[in-house]
């Protein structure tokens, strides 16, 4: 399928992670390898980031063109291409930006993604749509990618091939939380990534971020503006954290988590596209434990009711939601909040002395 390519884009999902941007660089790298005169670039939509960064310039000393998407102008060609791969994006919405480019300009197109729930059914009437992708045989996209570029590595240059494998194995790092979160095939094809000669060290130092002083005011804000419930599943206590930020919502999530909450949502305003950003974070052992999904039993719920799509893992992805008030979605979230426990929702307060 790849063989005969002249014109490719490859995609990835908004705000670009080390998985998705590593993914894409490889492939990029493959299909030129299977073709040498194929015109292939990449399309970042909102571009990266942080820790993406380092990334993005070691893809770019190898070649690969990378066009940044800020607005949709920046989109210089309107060409169709013979392909476009969406690459690590659970659902059509992250594209944002891009959307409209992948349908109007997509002659077939390929979707390279691990997650275990997925959103494309804007694409149901695209020509020729392929989907690879195993959450119980993957852990991350990059490891699919690395598959690929396998099965071609006799036609890539050996340093190159080096640099590639070291780019996709920070990919697995940044996506596995440093191997907190595996797949059955995660340590097999990092042993592989590493017979390449895969840096570690370096793939570990490509992920290392200072973080900035906004993202430190953003965690600050994130804890006082977060509200504490308590609901019960399966005879178990579930402490649940609902916030709002304007930016570095992972970090926020990721903060509630550590102190202490099982189930964090996080909103998100978007001004642009005038609707509700929302992200789900569980506690691993606690989603495993009691056999639950986050997106099944919370957040499908929400996008049933306003439109939208999402996708990710049992215990975390995110959604777009088609509605732009923030009160009334976390109303909704704490009625199906009341919806799944079997007891009713108690909010966590603390009286204030007098």
């Amino acid at each position: 399928m790849l063989q005969s390519i002249q014109k490719a884009v490859i995609v990835t999902h908004v705000n670009a992670d080390p998985d998705a941007l590593s993914s894409a660089c490889a492939l990029s790298k493959v299909i030129q390898s299977l073709n040498t005169f194929a015109n292939t670039k990449i399309l970042l939509p909102e571009g990266m980031n942080q820790e993406s960064k380092r990334i993005y310039e070691l893809c770019k000393e190898l070649g690969i063109q990378i066009v940044i998407v800020k607005k949709y102008s920046d989109i210089e060609e309107k060409e169709p291409n013979d392909i476009c791969v969406i690459v690590d994006t659970a659902s059509f919405e992250q594209l944002r930006l891009v959307k409209d480019y992948v349908k109007q300009n997509c002659k077939s197109i390929l979707i390279l993604d691990h997650h275990q729930f997925r959103d494309f059914k804007e694409l149901d009437t695209a020509l020729k749509i392929v989907c690879i992708s195993s959450e119980i045989d993957y852990s991350s996209t990059s490891e699919i990618a690395f598959m690929l570029l396998d099965r071609v590595s006799n036609r890539i240059d050996s340093e190159i091939l080096r640099k590639l494998a070291t780019i996709l194995l920070a990919g697995v790092l940044s996506d596995t939380k440093r191997f907190q979160r595996i797949a059955k095939n995660t340590f097999y094809i990092v042993a592989n990534m590493i017979k390449y000669g895969a840096d570690y060290e370096n793939a570990l130092h490509m992920l290392t971020v200072e973080k900035s002083p906004t993202s430190r005011i953003a965690r600050i804000k994130c804890v006082l503006r977060h509200r504490g419930f308590k609901i019960r599943i399966k005879g178990r206590e579930i402490y649940v954290a609902i916030s709002n930020v304007g930016a570095f919502e992972s970090d926020c999530a990721t903060f509630l988590i550590a102190l202490g909450y099982d189930v964090v949502f996080v909103l998100t305003e978007d001004d642009k596209l005038k609707a509700i950003r929302l992200i789900y974070r569980g506690k691993e052992d606690i989603i495993t434990q009691l056999n639950i999904d986050i997106f099944t039993e919370f957040v499908r719920k929400l996008i049933d009711v306003y439109g939208g799509g999402g996708g990710g893992h049992k215990a975390a992805g995110g959604a777009i939601l088609r509605i732009y008030d923030l009160r009334n979605v976390v109303t909704q979230l704490i009625k199906v909040m009341n919806s799944v426990s079997e007891v009713s929702v108690m909010e966590i307060m603390e009286e204030k002395p007098s």
